[in-house]
């Protein structure tokens, strides 16, 4: 992992628990489908914790992230914030051939990435009941 991320990842708004936390990302790498080519393998931290996907006590280190509305990009990022399909991968060969096809990821769920932690912090305090969500 790079020591600064490239962008924030919330889906709170759109997801409840887990997924909508702010997590800091750093691209891996530039993937394609049958559709487009600017879908991004990302690493996060904090990691998507599994077991509600199946997977016990495995964590999600890396997902897929998609510009989810037409006119907007990844690469480059074309608008801040940016709304993305969030996806888990479901066959890792993805990451040697960097293109997939659907049946290999499973959407799971929607969210915004962020320039900063401040920006992704302020999006979900807008939907986090209790307490509010603070920098670590």
């Amino acid at each position: 992992m790079k020591d600064k991320p490239d962008f924030f990842l919330s889906a709170a708004g759109e997801m409840r628990g887990d997924l909508g936390l702010p997590r800091a990302c750093w691209v891996k790498h530039r993937l394609k489908d049958q559709v487009r080519d600017d879908h991004l393998l990302i690493e996060v931290d904090p990691p998507v914790i599994g077991q509600k996907y199946g997977l016990g006590n495995e964590d999600i280190t890396e997902l897929i992230i998609s510009a989810r509305l037409q006119g907007f990009s990844l690469s480059p990022v074309s608008h801040w914030p940016c709304p993305v399909y969030i996806s888990r991968i479901l066959d890792e060969t993805i990451e040697k051939t960097l293109v997939f096809i659907k049946d290999q990821i499973e959407i799971i769920g929607w969210g915004m990435i962020f320039r900063t932690l401040e920006e992704a912090i302020a999006h979900a305090n807008q939907f986090h009941e209790g307490a509010s969500i603070e920098r670590a």
